[in-house]
């Protein structure tokens, strides 16, 4: 059975989608409209995390910017 490791990041998503790319409506449901740039900026940040074998698990708002979840297999050899 596989054992992993976590770790959280925080990405400040004012700096990845810029507020004027953000509509929201009276419900409280927002959209992005567009990134500058295109997803090469956030593609980048994924690709980074991929190349250390971290795998992205989860992501969420929290608080304006983006709470990532992330999980790596721990390879290490069990000792019975």
């Amino acid at each position: 059975m596989p054992r992993w490791k976590y770790k959280t990041t925080i990405i400040d998503l004012d700096a990845l989608v810029p507020p004027e790319f953000i509509e929201c409506d009276e419900k409280g449901f927002c959209e992005i409209t567009g990134l500058p740039g295109g997803l090469d900026h956030f593609k980048g940040v994924l690709d980074k995390e991929g190349e250390s074998e971290w795998e992205l698990v989860q992501i969420q708002n929290h608080g304006g910017k983006l709470l990532c979840i992330w999980k790596k297999e721990v390879k290490e050899a069990f000792v019975s």
